[in-house]
């Protein structure tokens, strides 16, 4: 869990050097120490240079992958990472680095991963190159280095309560994916051996699971009309929209499942959606629903799904759940993100409302009962109720509370984009040293 903190600290707390205005591309801003990896600078071959490179010099060697820069947070996170993407020359020729998109499989898709760019002398370039590919037989020989950075289910709570669409029983889109290796694993899963009981359980709880996710492209949408009418930086929204997208997938992944588990298609109806938009406008509301939602709720659920997907055995249901933890993780780190940008923007007295919710979430995670565990094995992606139990209380101590404390003794104004890395540095220790004990 100690990786999960140190994401959601640099979401929560630390200073960006990174302009929240920026949005996915070639806007990233970057330290002035860094240097492009390898330290490659050659006029001729490899290096960003700004010339066509000549076709009949010899191309550098391609040199090692790394991650410059600092850290980020807002929008973006982590550092600047490079891979190697390799294609054929074009015209007899390798195209130059500011030319090479076009011809790169692969590239960041600004779902998750978007590309890096320094946007001034020093700092790293999105794109690398050309270099020799280290394979001379390869006839991709035209090889760049790609900055990656990443970018970017929660409830839809109305009044305080879950909102969820009905389930249907009837053959339904939502009940299958467009995930050919994961369908095909679907239909290869053998579930003979359960109980008719079991599988009726199952299939209860991933419908319910499918539904909370189905409901949860509803709260991104919320959210995303919300930050438009706070004006929030672009790149909370282009994280919003992508998060939404993502919910979609979960949601279909989910009611699959379900629909294998119950022999029939499961699917949902139309989600009511009234009073789900009062106070959409209101800063103070919006906030304190994401503190709950997101900044809670989300990170119990991709901590939660990350240890389902370790014990199911099942492959699609383990690939299901893989890709849950992994966009959730997302999603709670954009949660923290922008409550950190609300309260720089709103000020003590809304800190001091997002401190109070966040205890009275924490409290009430603490002391709520866990789901029945039903007559269900561990393996199909169900964490055991008194398994789950230590989980949460383990969330709770280790990445929740660690991580409200920081954003919430956090002074920083809306104007404070300086990166101060003794500062993170710290804080990660602290956190670490914590995690250790």
């Amino acid at each position: 869990m100690r990786a999960f903190l140190v994401r959601i600290l640099l979401a929560s707390q630390w200073g960006a050097s990174l302009a929240l205005a920026s949005g996915c591309g070639p806007q990233v801003e970057s330290g002035s120490s860094s240097n492009p990896p390898g330290g490659a600078t050659s006029e001729s071959g490899g290096g960003g240079e700004t010339d066509p490179p000549d076709a009949s010099a010899p191309l550098d060697p391609t040199p090692d992958p790394t991650c410059v820069g600092p850290f980020h947070d807002g929008g973006y996170y982590g550092q600047c990472c490079y891979e190697v993407h390799c294609a054929a020359p074009v015209d007899g020729a390798c195209p130059a680095a500011s030319e090479a998109a076009p011809h790169l499989d692969g590239l960041p898709p600004g779902s998750g991963s978007c590309m890096c760019d320094g946007g001034g002398e020093g700092g790293p370039e999105s794109i690398q190159g050309p270099y020799a590919n280290r394979a001379a037989s390869d006839p991709a020989s035209c090889c760049y280095l790609v900055g990656h950075i990443s970018c970017e289910g929660r409830p839809l709570l109305v009044r305080g309560e879950p909102r969820v669409a009905p389930l249907s029983r009837a053959p339904s889109a939502w009940s299958r994916t467009d995930w050919q290796r994961f369908e095909r694993a679907l239909a290869d899963t053998d579930l003979s051996a359960l109980p008719p009981a079991a599988r009726r359980e199952l299939a209860r709880r991933w419908a319910e699971r499918g539904q909370s996710e189905h409901a949860s492209v509803a709260s991104f949408g919320r959210f995303a009309l919300g930050l438009m009418a706070l004006g929030a930086p672009p790149a909370l929204l282009e994280a919003a929209h992508r998060a939404a997208i993502d919910e979609v997938r979960h949601a279909r992944l989910a009611l699959a499942v379900a629909s294998a588990y119950a022999g029939e298609p499961v699917g949902v109806g139309p989600l009511p959606l009234h009073g789900a938009l009062d106070g959409v406008g209101s800063l103070e509301a919006l906030t304190l629903a994401t503190v709950v939602e997101g900044c809670v709720g989300e990170t119990l659920s991709a901590i939660e799904a990350e240890v389902a997907a370790q014990s199911a055995e099942a492959p699609a249901v383990r690939m299901a759940l893989q890709a849950i933890a992994r966009d959730e993780a997302r999603h709670a780190e954009l949660a923290w993100a922008f409550v950190r940008w609300a309260v720089a923007v709103g000020g003590a007295g809304l800190r001091e409302r997002v401190a109070a919710t966040f205890a009275r979430a924490l409290d009430q995670v603490s002391s709520a009962p866990t789901p029945a565990g039903g007559d269900i094995p561990p393996t199909h992606g169900f964490v055991p109720p008194a398994e789950l139990r230590l989980l949460r209380q383990q969330a709770i101590a280790d990445v929740l509370r660690p991580a409200a404390a920081a954003l919430v003794t956090s002074h920083l104004s809306s104007t404070d984009r300086e990166f101060s890395s003794d500062r993170g540095h710290a804080l990660l220790s602290g956190g670490a040293t914590y995690l250790s004990t």
